[in-house]
């Protein structure tokens, strides 16, 4: 039997399988505000040392890519999914009960291995079913409901148990998710072993316009994301408000995944992207200089719409250009080392910052080079929707060639 063919990749049951696996693994990058601040305010850690353990788990989970070439079109793809659970709940387990920074560092890098490799077989699911746009919809969708009650959680948990507690939350919730591996396909189709240069022109021209578009935005989304905790303190806002306002913000987030899952392709490619380009451009300049409260939970609200609407046509854009499977897998190491990257680099130039003080610090160039990314992943991202609007128009030119002029 056709591994690809033991469950239907459409089926309710297999969608609600990758929601619920893609919602919590990477919980680096959805709770990455709270944790941030939770190092920093907990255990004292420089604002680059915090975004230093983002960077080591997401780094992880970029690396895991090129593992993913290797058993993408060769294992068991519910073995692979096992391994990677257990793994990830043995590293929460263990990060609980580190004290060293670099030790620390070691165990969110070999958890950020199964995120990266949970991730990779989710995105390549929703890459087999017939409506990407919406499936990817409900794959975010996911992920804002597991953010918004953790994120309103954080706190509480903070103060009753700590981070420390958190991690080992954490790695009941890893363990839970085994449920979920039944119901994902064993392996992908034919097309998952073909070669690079067996994939189609367009692919090879398009692909590496697309994923360092990508890497541009998921480089903005991280260094603005994991640094809007932080942005609220340094406006003077209390810790509590931020927490309950990112949660809030994350759960108006759904909006948008509802708004691109309901619009689809009706207005193209090319709109949607703009609409969510300029709606997040927006909210970072709302960011740059927050003077009140109203003012923070608009900006955190329009950065998680934008970001929830327009990340859907952007990776379907991707995922549209190549059926192989080695673009989605690519695609997975972007997403993961971008958003590494994005605190990477904030923390490093506030390093660099004469009189850094870590709890006093300014995170203006987050916003900075979140903008700066922004504008340079949509020059480069609009070549690639307009790409693929020439594909899709010329395949349905074909469609009505064959059929003939009868309806």
């Amino acid at each position: 039997m056709n591994r690809a063919t033991e469950v239907d990749v459409n089926s309710a049951a297999t969608i609600l399988a990758v929601c619920f696996l893609a919602s919590v693994t990477p919980s680096a990058v959805l709770l990455g505000p709270l944790i941030v601040g939770g190092l920093i305010t907990e255990l004292g850690f420089t604002p680059q040392a915090a975004g230093n353990m983002i960077f080591a788990e997401l780094s992880g989970a970029a690396l895991s890519t090129f593992l993913a070439l290797y058993w993408i079109p060769r294992a068991d793809w519910r073995r692979v999914l096992r391994i990677a659970l257990v793994a990830m709940a043995g590293c929460n387990i263990v990060s609980a009960f580190l004290v060293d920074a670099w030790l620390l560092g070691a165990s969110r890098f070999i958890c950020g291995i199964g995120v990266g490799t949970v991730m990779a077989a989710t995105l390549l699911v929703c890459g087999m079913t017939r409506n990407q746009e919406r499936v990817l919809s409900f794959w975010q969708m996911g992920q804002i409901i597991f953010a918004s009650i953790a994120l309103a959680a954080m706190p509480f948990i903070f103060s009753a148990i700590g981070i420390r507690g958190m991690y080992l939350m954490l790695a009941l919730v890893m363990a839970a998710l085994m449920v979920a591996v039944p119901y994902m396909p064993r392996g992908g189709g034919p097309a998952t072993g073909l070669a690079w240069r067996e994939l189609p022109a367009v692919t090879r021209r398009y692909a590496p316009v697309g994923l360092i578009g990508l890497l541009f935005f998921f480089v903005a989304m991280g260094g603005v994301w994991n640094f809007a905790e932080r942005l609220g303190d340094e406006a003077g806002l209390d810790r509590e408000f931020i927490a309950l306002t990112l949660a809030a913000v994350s759960a108006c987030g759904v909006l948008g995944s509802i708004c691109s899952a309901l619009l689809g392709l009706r207005w193209g490619r090319t709109a949607p992207f703009v609409i969510g380009t300029m709606t997040l451009a927006t909210s970072m300049l709302l960011f740059y200089d927050v003077g009140s409260a109203s003012q923070f939970v608009l900006a955190a609200f329009l950065f998680k719409f934008g970001w929830w609407f327009i990340s859907p046509y952007i990776l379907a854009n991707i995922t549209t250009l190549d059926a192989s499977g080695k673009l989605v897998a690519a695609t997975n190491f972007v997403i993961a080392f971008g958003q590494a990257l994005g605190p990477l680099l904030v923390g490093f130039i506030l390093a660099k910052r004469a009189g850094l003080d870590a709890q006093h610090a300014d995170y203006a160039p987050a916003i900075e080079m979140g903008l700066v990314c922004l504008a340079l992943c949509s020059l480069l991202f609009i070549t690639v929707i307009r790409a693929n609007d020439r594909q899709s128009r010329g395949a349905s030119d074909a469609q009505r060639a064959a059929t003939g002029p009868l309806s």
